[in-house]
């Protein structure tokens, strides 16, 4: 039997399109694309106002799943922190020409009134250009995340248990950012009277524990 997927989910390039017109400026845009990795496709959209959109394809062939969340304060202060660092993208090429692995076709935009600036690289020595890609591929753990509860929920109620662990392990290892983008799924786990009460009890301890960092 094949999955059914949700109505919400568009393609990648309408998407695009979507994330550009409906997030307010300004806004700092992390784009990824790396066959064979997951997810292979993952962008993310941060509004300086906080409202932020994670977009993803965690494997080839999948549709695009979006999830709109609101970023902490601290997390969008760090990301225009780092992106004004580096001139808004307009300064210094953050390309290297180290001959290292390749880890993915990387573009960071930003966008004001007026303003539109980017670069593409694959490989960055920047410091301010690392960490605020650490902060992205940070972000993008905690959507990958988001996109499986949701759809073992959905579809694979067996599998909740395990990912919530996993989670767990990762939230412990800081390893993670903006548990905003895990929260609904986790509130409607624990509302749901049909899931299993140690998964239901582990999605509290996971909410209170993202409420206190």
């Amino acid at each position: 039997m094949s999955t059914r997927w949700p109505g919400h989910l568009v393609s990648m390039a309408v998407l695009a399109a979507a994330l550009a017109a409906q997030s307010p400026l300004p806004r700092v845009t992390y784009t990824r694309t790396f066959p064979n990795s997951d997810p292979v496709y993952l962008k993310v959209v941060v509004a300086r106002s906080g409202a932020a959109v994670y977009a993803a394809r965690e494997h080839a062939g999948e549709p695009v799943m979006r999830f709109p969340f609101q970023a902490s304060p601290r997390v969008v202060r760090a990301i225009f922190q780092e992106a004004a660092a580096l001139g808004d993208f307009r300064g210094a090429k953050l390309q290297s020409k180290d001959n290292v692995a390749f880890t993915g076709n990387k573009t960071l935009e930003y966008d004001a009134a007026g303003v539109h600036a980017a670069q593409d690289f694959t490989f960055t020595t920047v410091p301010a250009a690392r960490s605020l890609t650490a902060l992205f591929e940070r972000i993008s753990a905690t959507g990958v995340y988001a996109l499986r509860l949701q759809r073992a929920l959905a579809y694979q109620p067996l599998d909740v248990l395990g990912i919530l662990d996993q989670i767990k392990v990762d939230w412990g290892l800081h390893q993670l950012a903006a548990p905003q983008l895990l929260a609904p799924a986790l509130r409607r786990l624990i509302a749901d009277p049909g899931q299993m009460q140690a998964a239901q009890r582990r999605a509290q301890q996971l909410l209170s524990a993202m409420h206190q960092r």
